[in-house]
């Protein structure tokens, strides 16, 4: 043999491990399906992005673990908007132009929601919300998105009711934080308190941000002589605001929301004693589908899982049903998704309506107690 036919026969054989090592390599990625989740994993969110992580991470495990879907294994691809709506329009544009994401799930805050949906919606690929509650965030023609968690109309509904029906707090001072969230939470909890009988003697916003002096707006809350102060604020901001109430001498009871369910929250230690605020999960609560969850939690991470935990993992959870009942195609899932109803999940039965939003999420009313959240009966 010529010494130009051993080469022509050498570049043959190496032409042919190529393309099988290529070939190879599309039919393991073809057993792959991958899925998106958004959230702050690092700056001043990180714990609620650390949640989103986890929570997601045990719905995948245990899908897969069970079978997958038609034997392909479901991968997350994770992606940190920073909890700033400019970051979470990026990771949506990355999310939406990489066609091997099938759905995605996320984005923490209704102001980062507010910044992917347009850009999920028009490019048609399914999104959950697991936890951003402004009621805006969906409407009959964001057809593409869904919302697992409730809005803010619910919660103030049921945070007025707590306040002003069981608590019987007739004088309430609200300051909340100056944001697509915090605005609308405000709104809804004055809304409904009113219409309960109570006054709002103060209503006084104050911007985003850390280490802020709120000795003004404190200031007319002492003046009011409230017998609750509500927050619409998230931990961080929380901590600081009942520290400085304390040393200005406001010696009333304070209520917040769902974002004071953390162990962040929990760390302010003595400050925190005795706030009220709701949740849709509670590790304790009866029912084999939450003692499943908690049990499934706890040997994964070592770890109780955490409010945003449990609405992180059902969130997935029912997108990996749309997976199983729609296949791997995005306006598959998005319809299968559509079709899901009374679909149990660890925070309650899965009901949307016209928007998509799931509306059959009952309440769970805490206090902070010995440095824990505890059942108000």
């Amino acid at each position: 043999m010529s010494q130009r036919s051993k080469i022509i026969y050498i570049f043959i054989g190496f032409m042919v491990l190529l393309l099988a090592a290529c070939g190879s390599e599309s039919a393991s990625s073809n057993d792959v399906i991958k899925i998106g989740v958004a959230g702050p994993l690092t700056g001043g969110g990180a714990e609620y992005g650390r949640d989103f992580k986890e929570g997601s991470e045990l719905a995948v495990e245990l899908f897969n673990k069970s079978g997958g879907y038609e034997g392909k294994q479901v991968e997350i691809v994770f992606g940190d908007d920073k909890n700033e709506p400019k970051e979470a329009a990026s990771v949506a544009q990355s999310f939406a132009s990489n066609k091997d994401i099938k759905a995605v799930m996320g984005h923490w805050s209704s102001s980062t929601a507010f910044a992917g949906i347009p850009i999920y919606n028009r490019n048609e690929l399914p999104y959950i919300i697991a936890t951003a509650s402004h009621p805006d965030l969906t409407s009959p023609d964001t057809e593409w998105v869904f919302r697992s968690s409730t809005t803010q109309i619910l919660e103030g509904k049921n945070l007025a009711d707590f306040a002003v029906n069981q608590l019987e707090k007739k004088n309430i001072a609200v300051l909340y934080v100056n944001s697509d969230w915090g605005k609308a939470n405000a709104q809804y909890f004055k809304q409904f308190a009113e219409e309960y009988g109570a006054n709002i003697s103060v209503y006084e916003s104050y911007p985003p941000g850390e280490a802020i002096d709120y000795t003004a707006a404190l200031t007319k809350v002492k003046d009011s002589e409230p017998d609750l102060l509500f927050l619409g604020s998230l931990y961080t901001e929380g901590i600081l605001i009942i520290k400085q109430a304390k040393e200005l001498g406001i010696d009333v009871d304070i209520m917040g929301t769902t974002t004071f369910n953390s162990d962040g929250f929990l760390a302010g230690g003595d400050v925190v004693e005795g706030v009220y605020l709701n949740s849709l999960f509670v590790p304790t609560a009866e029912g084999e589908l939450i003692q499943k969850f908690v049990a499934d939690f706890k040997e994964k991470f070592g770890k109780e899982p955490s409010y945003f935990n449990a609405l992180a993992y059902d969130a997935t959870t029912i997108l990996l049903e749309g997976i199983k009942n729609g296949g791997t195609t995005r306006e598959g899932i998005r319809d299968a998704m559509a079709d899901i109803y009374d679909f149990p999940v660890v925070t309650g039965v899965v009901q949307f309506n016209e928007n998509r939003d799931d509306v059959n999420k009952p309440y769970y009313n805490l206090v902070v107690k010995n440095g824990k959240f505890e059942l108000v009966q």
